[in-house]
C-alpha cells in the first residue's frame, strides 16, 4: 500500500472505539487527510504527544486499499507550539485558523504554499500578544490563500482606485468588496475609505507589525462586522469559533495604536458555542505570514 511521510499540522482528534484516535491533519504533500491512528489511547509509547491539536508533527502515513481513511503508523513532534498552550487567547486565535483548514479546504489537495503560510501564522501568533485584530488578519490572509481575497483598494464595480480622505465608499459582498463613492446604490453600506486601506494595508502587512495601521476599537469594530459579512456570503457558513473568540478577547483588548476619538466598545455578551469539546471544558492542551493572490471574487449562484 502507498507510504507517505510528510510534515502535518494536527486540525481535530476524535476517539474512536476503545483504543484508536481519528485524526484531521492538514499535510505538506497531501494536503487535508483524515487517519486513523490505532492503539494511541492505549499506548504512549507510539504516538508521544504528538496526536494534539495545535501540533506540527512529521508522521509516516499509509493508504490502505478499500478504505476512506488513511493510517497513521508513526509520528515524531516537530513544533509544539509552546506560546499557543500558555495563552487562551493565542489558542483562540490559532483554533480559529485551523477550523478554517479543517472546514474550508478540499481533502487529499496538496497545497505546500497554504501549509507553509499555516505554519508560518501559528509560529508567529504565539509569539504575539494576543487581540482581535490579531485575529481579524488571520482569517483575512487565510481567506486570501483560500482563494476568497476581498477587494479593498479599489472598486469592485468599475475598478476605479479607493482613495482617502475621499467620500464615503461602500461594501458589498455581492460585488466583492469595495465600491466607490460613484458606483454606490442606495442602501449600500457605509464605509470610510481609510477603513478599506487599512484592511488592505493589513492583508499585505506581517501580523507582527499590525499596530502600525493605527485602528483603534471603534473602526475595529466596523472591520470585523463588515468581514464577518463577507464570509458568510461567500462561504456559506459561521466559524465555530466566533464566539469563542468574543469571549477570550474582548474589543477593548487592543494592542494596535489607538486613536483618542476611538471609544472602545462594550465587548458583546457570550451567546454560547465554542471550538471544540476541550474549549467548552477549559481543559486540555491549548490547541509566513502572507498575503496570497489577489483574485477578483464574482457573487455565487
Amino acid at each position: 500500500m502507498p507510504e507517505y511521510r510528510t510534515r502535518a499540522l494536527v486540525l481535530r482528534t476524535f476517539d474512536q472505539g476503545e483504543s484508536d484516535r481519528l485524526v484531521h491533519l492538514y499535510t505538506e504533500t497531501l494536503g487535508r487527510v483524515s487517519a486513523i491512528a490505532k492503539g494511541a489511547r492505549r499506548s504512549k509509547r507510539r504516538f508521544p504527544g504528538t496526536l494534539e491539536i495545535l501540533t506540527l508533527i512529521e508522521a509516516r502515513i499509509v493508504d490502505p486499499p478499500r478504505s476512506s481513511l488513511m493510517r497513521i503508523e508513526g509520528a515524531k513532534l516537530a513544533e509544539p507550539f509552546e506560546g499557543l498552550v500558555n495563552d487562551l487567547g493565542r489558542y483562540a486565535v490559532g483554533c480559529q485558523l485551523l477550523e478554517m483548514l479543517d472546514r474550508f479546504t478540499a481533502e487529499r489537495e496538496a497545497s505546500p504554499e497554504l501549509f507553509r503560510f499555516a505554519e508560518g501564522v501559528l509560529g508567529v501568533i504565539a509569539r504575539e500578544t494576543p487581540d482581535r485584530l490579531l485575529a481579524l488578519l488571520v482569517q483575512l490572509k487565510t481567506l486570501a490563500r483560500l482563494g476568497f481575497r476581498p477587494q479593498l483598494a479599489s472598486c469592485s464595480v468599475c475598478g476605479g482606485e479607493i482613495q482617502a480622505p475621499g467620500p464615503m465608499a461602500g461594501f458589498e459582498p455581492r460585488h466583492g468588496g469595495a465600491v466607490c463613492a460613484s458606483c454606490r446604490e442606495p442602501g449600500d453600506t457605509d464605509v470610510a475609505p481609510g477603513l478599506l486601506l487599512a484592511l488592505e494595508a493589513g492583508i499585505r502587512t506581517p501580523l507582527r507589525d499590525r499596530g502600525q495601521l493605527g485602528l483603534g476599537p471603534g473602526a475595529l469594530r466596523r472591520a470585523l462586522v463588515l468581514v464577518d459579512r463577507f464570509f458568510r456570503y461567500y462561504i456559506g457558513a459561521e466559524l465555530r469559533t466566533d464566539d469563542f473568540l468574543r469571549k477570550t478577547l474582548p474589543l477593548d483588548r487592543l494592542d494596535a495604536n489607538q486613536r483618542p476619538e476611538d471609544t472602545p466598545p462594550t465587548a458583546p455578551d457570550p451567546t454560547g458555542g465554542d471550538c471544540e469539546e476541550r474549549v467548552r471544558s477549559g481543559s486540555g492542551r491549548l490547541d509566513s505570514d502572507g498575503a496570497g493572490p489577489r483574485r477578483r471574487l464574482e457573487a455565487p449562484e
